[in-house]
């Protein structure tokens, strides 16, 4: 369940209908490169989880977490102050972080029910619960469940927001009271009021203990503790279904502290986060929840996340030549996979939560009405690495290439991957956008920061035009082009072993076309995981040395009449029909 690295591709080549201090940034970016050395490129995935499935019914919503089933679920940690979950759970202080010492340690469980709903509980110990009306003088779950049954893609961010926050109520709820519980914002809350319908209780629910008084601080408090439910049918996901389900979800953490205290010097908030920290917007990254009828609570082992893409080994190859042809053999056993405008076909093959986190986007331009994709957009990307270095490729159909300066406009790709040695001011790897399209005058240019890369020699970049096609000429029909791209991975942060060889990123293609009437001009940008460096989330991939492009027992200069069955240990295969064991990934294969 990852991207493709077969020989030959299979898809028809045709269109398709805020700052932080100095020191202790250089600390983070340490201990990050620590991470980074010591991990085994074999590691569990970070960002994904099991939510093991237990009979519908067997747990009360009380907030207790007595059920024998929360033994048995899987957890996360969301801490402060630490390197989160890869590759994007963080944290960021909201105020006077000098002062804030009972800092967010929390524990996150995860279960499913055969009724389609995904249980949640937090154990959050604090010695100060409760909150105002005030901005981030408040502890509470800000998350967000990705919308899977609405048709727009990257599916729409709905926001679940269970929180001590008052801001929104008439004036006269807006006073604390002392022993208070939270309360529910967004698509099932509301802002103004604290009632609910039974239709938006049945949607998500949650009860808080509080061990504790909340909005009293006059003596500390030790923990609150919150049992969730969400109805996941409500956002289109169906984990009961053969093979399960896998849902995007991220969330944050919010504390703020010592508020009733009556001492301002001693306030402090912050929130802390698992891959994401916004409840509205598809932003940053998402985790994925899986959930499945085979894989329940009496589960003895679990079936391993297959990472959302293997870039093989080119080792056996010379370096390709950089000049845009991949007319190169080590190019055909590279990893691929497609981006198509208005392909719903081809974004659901992506793995995981790719369909719902991958998506297009078409911008007014000029501020006209958006007219029809006359040439939609097609492109193949590939990716192989050889020692440290990342080689990537886009072929691209495009039957009238043009160039620009207008961004909107253009024809060309991104790259956006992980920098593992840059840390940003929310305390994650900065994401890096590689971009390469054609300027006004219709030649290949590097943008963003591809043209960085080049100028400190971490990155060489060609593109070739196929057969006759030329730029910005609106009076022949185009074949498309092709871009090659060899990364130095040292310039984004990585050793020269490559440390835990996790690569995390996404690929936009753009696509405009301009004409005679300006009304008929259009552009889009479709993409694969993540459009830019702000989200909306990051493909979890690995540069597998021991995927070795060519090596394979009956690659295509062997014997067609025979084919190795590789030897895994006995009980690694589950007969199930799902094939979701991570040896399948390694077998050997024939096409019928």
């Amino acid at each position: 369940m990852y991207f493709s690295n077969n020989q030959i591709n299979n898809k028809p080549k045709t269109k398709r209908s805020i700052s932080m201090l100095k020191t202790t940034k250089m600390l983070l970016v340490l201990l990050f490169v620590i991470l980074l050395q010591t991990n085994s490129y074999s590691q569990m995935r970070q960002d994904a989880i099991w939510a093991k499935m237990a009979p519908a019914g067997s747990i009360k919503l009380d907030g207790v977490l007595d059920e024998a089933v929360w033994s048995k679920a899987e957890e996360v940690k969301v801490v402060y102050g630490k390197p989160g979950p890869l590759p994007t759970s963080a944290w960021r202080s909201e105020f006077q972080e000098d002062v804030y010492f009972d800092q967010t340690n929390a524990t996150v469980k995860f279960l499913s029910t055969t009724d389609n709903k995904l249980y949640l509980a937090f154990y959050v110990p604090d010695s100060s619960i409760g909150g105002t009306s005030d901005w981030a003088r408040w502890d509470g779950i800000l998350m967000s469940v990705k919308n899977k049954g609405s048709e727009d893609r990257p599916a729409p961010a709905d926001e679940y927001f269970y929180t001590w926050w008052l801001e929104g109520l008439p004036e006269a709820m807006k006073t604390p009271v002392a022993g208070n519980g939270p309360r529910f914002i967004g698509k099932w809350g509301t802002w103004d009021d604290t009632t609910r319908t039974a239709e938006k209780k049945a949607a998500w629910n949650a009860v808080t203990k509080v061990i504790g008084t909340s909005n009293d601080d006059s003596t500390p408090d030790q923990a609150w503790v919150v049992e969730m439910m969400i109805d996941l049918g409500v956002e289109g996901y169906d984990i009961t279904k053969p093979g399960g389900d896998a849902v995007a979800i991220n969330f944050s953490i919010w504390d703020g502290d010592w508020i009733f205290k009556g001492d301002p010097l001693k306030i402090a908030s912050a929130r802390t986060w698992y891959q994401g920290p916004w409840g509205n917007a598809n932003g940053v990254n998402v985790a994925r929840i899986l959930g499945d009828p085979g894989v329940t609570v009496d589960a003895s082992v679990l079936p391993e996340i297959m990472p959302d893409g293997v870039i093989p080994n080119g080792k056996n190859y010379t370096d390709p030549i950089v000049d845009g042809k991949l007319d190169e053999e080590v190019w055909s056993g590279a990893m691929n996979f497609d981006i198509a405008w208005g392909s719903e076909e081809i974004r659901n093959d992506y793995p995981y939560t790719g369909p719902v986190s991958s998506g297009q986007f078409q911008p007014e331009l000029g501020g006209n009405p958006r007219p029809p994709i006359l040439d939609p957009s097609y492109g193949n990307i590939k990716m192989f690495f050889k020692d440290h270095y990342l080689y990537m490729a886009a072929d691209v159909n495009d039957q009238l290439v043009q160039g620009t300066s207008e961004y909107d406009r253009i024809d060309g790709v991104r790259f956006i991957f992980q920098d593992r040695g840059t840390i940003n001011s929310d305390n994650f790897g900065q994401f890096q956008q590689l971009r390469v399209d054609f300027d006004a005058a219709g030649i290949p240019i590097a943008e963003e920061y591809l043209k960085t890369l080049v100028d400190s020699g971490y990155a060489e970049w060609a593109v070739s035009l196929k057969g006759a096609t030329t730029v910005g000429n609106n009076s022949d029909v185009d074949e498309g082009y092709q871009i090659e791209i060899k990364l130095d991975l040292q310039g984004m942060g990585y050793p020269t072993d490559l440390g835990d060889k996790l690569l995390f990123g996404g690929v936009m293609l753009a696509d405009g076309d301009s004409f005679d009437d300006p009304l008929a001009d259009y552009g889009t940008r479709t993409w694969a995981f993540r459009e830019n460096d702000w989200g909306p989330a990051a493909a979890w991939m690995v540069l597998d040395p021991d995927k070795v492009i060519g090596s394979e027992p009956n690659a295509n200069n062997g014997r067609q009449d025979a084919i190795w069955a590789k030897m895994a240990p006995a009980g690694s295969i589950k007969l199930d029909g799902v094939l979701d064991e991570a040896v399948w990934s390694k077998a050997e294969e024939v096409k019928v």
